[in-house]
């Protein structure tokens, strides 16, 4: 653009994810997890044993909170590689890939059943 040399990039972050060449998401997975971890660490002494909450509470705590952060944009990336995605289940949450799974059907459902744009 105006004569200026465009550095090439490997990964590129559009829209809060991170798309590599190849479109393996290992590294938007990465970051995607260390967030998960963030969140997990600041919000452990609410959700752990110890603490007196409900486990109601517990699980809507972590539903809005790592399990959003988890799965945004989950469509684009919950078919990426089962090893790829076996990292984010490593934080020993409930079965992340299958919810990806199901949301990821259940938008390409909603997005087949709309009607055409005239």
């Amino acid at each position: 653009m105006l004569d200026a040399n465009i550095p090439w990039q490997r990964n590129y972050k559009y829209l809060g994810v991170t798309l590599d060449k190849n479109l393996h998401f290992r590294d938007h997975i990465e970051r995607v997890r260390n967030t998960a971890l963030f969140y997990k660490a600041r919000l452990g002494a609410m959700l752990g044993r110890k603490s007196k909450l409900s486990r109601r509470n517990k699980r809507t705590i972590y539903k809005m909170c790592i399990r959003t952060v988890m799965t945004y944009a989950s469509p684009v990336f919950a078919h990426a590689a089962p090893k790829a995605l076996h990292r984010l289940q490593g934080l020993r949450t409930p079965t992340i890939s299958k919810y990806m799974k199901d949301a990821s059907k259940r938008f390409f459902d909603i997005a087949a059943s709309h009607p055409p744009y005239p």
